[in-house]
């Protein structure tokens, strides 16, 4: 990967790294979601500063080493009621649900939207500190979306992009939001938007031409706004292929890997890997392995699936909601279907290190990865960079932005549960005469989705001005 022309300057509402005590001792350790495993890789080859929301005190963002991670760090601090209008009240309880086409089931009103502004506001403060005229500055998701535009009005001439790790809905479900002129406004401040699927970046070129009545270039996929040209690209997020392989090819991850097919006895796997949220449609997974175990009484001794749930936003009400229940379905199951010495399901809650993820991943025969709605899902990329020895079959859901790229999945509609299960039989059965070429398509897909490749062709985009 080259470094950029210009310092880069990455902006997000959830930093790269958190604290934790083990043994008694603080030690960092790298933050869990999507957004966190794809940009740390890339600001450490090229180096620059990442801007983040301040977690509490002593929080560690701070005192990480810059010569040992690559890059510097700086936060931003909000007062403990903007911290929680700006996040839950806002970010999570409205924007989440409706760019995933889900509703929001709170009330929508003005005071939340208030701190909303003043910490995007406080962000752009922090930005103008940590940065100058001519770095890249490169905002992330949907915490931020008032941040281009404010950084237009300090610095007319800075070069500013932003990138939407979600997916986009349809106009009908975005004016939900009485702010979306403010949002769609706040976006176009940016020089380059970007999105994973065109999907996702004809629906906000579509909120844009009915929202604010300006000319839309659909063959550039361009706005002119404000005397600019804001340009909208497609631009798939992967993961760092290399490092993943490297790492999963490793004798100790190989024998956690053997280790892991010996606790379930010689029982094929199913693995599911997500974090606490509602769109990943956990209930829906456990449900359809559920049926398969019901409808086949041999299926109970032959396979075993392996949850691993990271925790997430536990002080909201929807997400402890959701825990509760996958908590019960939990113990249902394996009270229905455990024999002595012997569960179906095995249950992890907490977030892994990633060379034990890469272990799992390695000994999992099919990874399920079937959310409700997601804007790419790495866990998808994830497993197929480190199937090494090839073999492995991906379950995707057809909601996923993945299953645009990855067509040599199985792919499953997650609302319909029987049809679910049913795959996840026939993910089971596929012989290694088909299987292997399945993943060999797919890992060579995910090739071409690495992490360095996107943010080489993003940022070069953005230094161009093309």
């Amino acid at each position: 990967m080259r470094r950029a022309k210009h310092k880069l300057v990455v902006i997000s509402n959830r930093g790269p790294f958190r604290s934790v005590t083990i043994a008694g001792r603080r030690r960092h350790v790298r933050a869990a979601g999507g957004l966190v495993a794809a940009l740390d890789p890339v600001l450490r080859q090229r180096g620059g500063v990442w801007i983040s929301a301040q977690e509490g005190e002593g929080d560690g963002s701070e005192a990480m080493d810059a010569e040992e991670i690559g890059y510097t760090t700086a936060t931003v601090a909000l007062t403990r009621g903007d911290k929680e209008a700006f996040y839950q009240g806002v970010s999570n309880a409205m924007l989440w649900p409706i760019l995933h086409s889900l509703p929001p089931t709170v009330r929508i009103g003005p005071a939340p939207w208030r701190a909303y502004e003043r910490a995007n506001a406080a962000f752009c403060e922090q930005v103008l500190q940590s940065s100058k005229p001519r770095d890249l500055v490169w905002v992330q998701d949907f915490h931020l979306m008032l941040l281009p535009g404010m950084l237009r009005a300090k610095r007319s001439k800075a070069r500013v992009g932003w990138f939407c790790h979600i997916p986009w809905p349809g106009n009908d479900l975005f004016k939900i939001l009485p702010w979306r002129r403010q949002i769609l406004e706040g976006l176009l401040g940016a020089d380059l938007l970007g999105f994973h699927t065109d999907s996702y970046a004809q629906n906000f070129l579509d909120c844009v031409e009915t929202e604010l009545d300006v000319s839309v270039d659909r063959r550039r996929n361009t706005v002119k706004w404000d005397g600019r040209l804001v340009r909208v690209t497609v631009a798939p997020i992967g993961v760092p292929v290399d490092e993943m392989q490297t790492l999963a090819a490793d004798p100790r991850v190989t024998a956690h890997a053997n280790h892991i097919r010996q606790v379930v006895e010689g029982r094929r796997i199913l693995l599911g890997v997500d974090r606490l949220d509602y769109t990943k449609g956990i209930p829906n997974r456990l449900l359809a392995f559920e049926r398969m175990l019901r409808t086949d009484r041999s299926a109970r001794n032959r396979y075993v699936m392996v949850q691993v749930m990271v925790p997430s936003r536990t002080d909201v009400k929807a997400y402890a909601d959701l825990k509760q229940e996958v908590d019960r379905l939990v113990g249902d199951i394996n009270g229905r279907y455990a024999s002595a010495g012997r569960i179906p399901l095995q249950y992890i809650y907490r977030n892994l290190p990633q060379d034990q993820l890469l272990a799992h991943y390695l000994a999992a025969d099919v990874a399920l990865v079937t959310p409700l709605r997601d804007g790419m899902n790495l866990v998808a990329l994830e497993y197929c960079a480190a199937r090494v020895h090839g073999g492995g079959v991906l379950v995707l859901s057809e909601f996923a932005g993945a299953a645009q790229y990855l067509k040599d999945a199985l792919m499953v509609n997650p609302y319909d549960i029987d049809r679910m299960a049913d795959t996840f039989s026939e993910a089971l059965a596929l012989g290694p005469e088909l299987a292997r070429p399945r993943m060999h398509a797919l890992r060579a897909a995910v090739h071409k989705l690495d992490v360095h490749r996107w943010a080489d062709d993003y940022l070069s985009q953005l230094e161009r001005g093309d």
